[in-house]
């Protein structure tokens, strides 16, 4: 990880970089993988089921792309961990922890973001996110602790309720779908009300098919990998 930041960071030094853009979930806020267990635990299900049940559930596609809200998606895990023996009530009890988990903020990828924002470049978001992504980031600056580094810094970079937070499920298209990419530069050039080269876009992902889809529309991109 320590090694892509750095990457990351110097392709944010060159100096023909005119816009940062960083994935969400696995980037600029990370969760505890450890409940996944608790939660199988919890279903009285193998390991990994619980996982599989939410991330792997075909909804999310949907969902990711605006045409199925989050409680859409909670409703097919609920039919999911029905159908493999779970009662009602014990299913839904799991699937409200796993919901209400909201992560927490990296604060080496916030401080590298929060760096580019004070040397002139303007930061986005691109997120494979849901109907729920601008109520999960309100939560998050409200939450932000003052004790810790400069108060209020998530607040300084990212309006959770503005036009830089690039959702697919708003933006109607998906990573790594091609076309999410021709929305999201789309709306970057709207908000700043300026042309933008595809080359001056430094983006920030997790995901090897992202960070391809990504370099194929003529972004240049770094992937984060994760220990």
């Amino acid at each position: 990880m320590v090694d892509a930041l750095a990457d990351y960071r110097a392709l944010l030094a060159e100096g023909d970089v005119q816009v940062a853009v960083s994935d969400l979930d696995g980037v600029l806020r990370v969760f505890d993988t450890t409940p996944w267990t608790a939660l199988d635990e919890q279903l009285g299900l193998p390991q990994g089921s619980a996982f599989r049940a939410v991330l792997r559930d075909p909804l999310l596609e949907d969902v990711t792309r605006g045409r199925a809200t989050h409680a859409d998606w909670r409703e097919s895990i609920l039919s999911t961990l029905r159908d493999q023996g779970v009662p009602a009530a014990r299913a839904r009890r799991a699937i409200a922890t796993w919901a209400d988990d909201r992560g927490r903020l990296d604060t080496d990828v916030l401080d590298l973001l929060r760096d580019a924002q004070r040397e002139g470049i303007d930061v986005f978001v691109l997120t494979n996110g849901t109907d729920r992504v601008r109520e999960e980031l309100e939560g998050l600056r409200a939450h932000e602790d003052p004790a810790h580094s400069p108060p209020r810094r998530f607040s300084a970079l990212l309006d959770p309720r503005g036009e830089r937070v690039l959702n697919t499920a708003e933006l109607g298209e998906a990573k790594p779908d091609p076309a999410a990419f021709v929305v999201a530069h789309a709306r970057i050039e709207r908000v700043l009300g300026r042309p933008v080269p595809r080359g001056a876009v430094a983006f920030l992902d997790d995901s090897a098919s992202h960070t391809e889809g990504a370099e194929e529309f003529g972004w240049r991109a770094v992937r984060l990998r994760r220990a």
